[in-house]
């Protein structure tokens, strides 16, 4: 069963946490690619740039992955992120997008939510998305291409960049080179929010 995907609720500012199907289901489709195009994990891992214990745990369904590291290993299957979504994005290229009328999906739990943000018009260099992350989530090491803008909308997070750390509060932003070396925790006593924007095409252009 692939990734849900659920409209946002109209006329609120709160993300949806819509039904996710078991992380095994996930696994099961990314081990069925894999051994589709007779790629080893450690291959996969390799391009990926992730643990081969790590993709193992993925395809067992005892992990999940963020939704850029799922990018990666997408890539690694010579596939898109897409291919793992039960809706394909519009692709409606909306200079405008509004609170509440955007769709949202689940990557890992109802908690942890990813608004992700049209993009304005055709060949956008950049990319967005809103992560909503409940108390004490802690994502995977992971690299991929581009630059990362991070802006902290609520919340207190950890960032580790090429092993140093950086504590960002509401308000407090975040640029770096995304091949270093980085993941992120919700060190507050709360869920956090928060907005990024690159330069790594996540969701195919069409």
């Amino acid at each position: 069963m692939p990734l849900d995907i659920d409209d946002a609720a109209a006329g609120t500012g709160d993300a949806p946490h819509p039904d996710m199907p078991a992380a095994a289901s996930i696994g099961q489709m990314l081990r069925a690619r894999r051994k589709l195009i007779g790629k080893t994990m450690k291959q996969v891992a390799a391009e990926a740039g992730l643990t081969e214990g790590f993709i193992s745990q993925i395809e067992r369904g005892i992990s999940t992955p963020s939704l850029i590291s799922l990018y990666n290993v997408a890539n690694a299957l010579e596939t898109s992120v897409d291919t793992f979504l039960s809706q394909p994005p519009e692709h409606a290229h909306s200079m405008v997008s509004h609170a509440g009328a955007r769709r949202s999906y689940n990557v890992e739990t109802k908690e942890r939510v990813y608004e992700l943000l049209e993009r304005g018009f055709p060949g956008a260099q950049l990319n967005g998305c809103i992560t909503h992350m409940p108390q004490g989530y802690a994502s995977e090491i992971t690299t991929h291409q581009g630059e990362d803008f991070l802006y902290l909308i609520e919340g207190e997070m950890l960032y580790e960049i090429d092993g140093k750390e950086y504590l960002l509060k509401a308000g407090d932003t975040l640029h770096f080179p995304a091949s270093l070396p980085h993941r992120a925790r919700n060190v507050g006593p709360g869920p956090a929010r928060e907005l990024w924007v690159g330069t790594t095409r996540i969701i195919s252009e069409t």
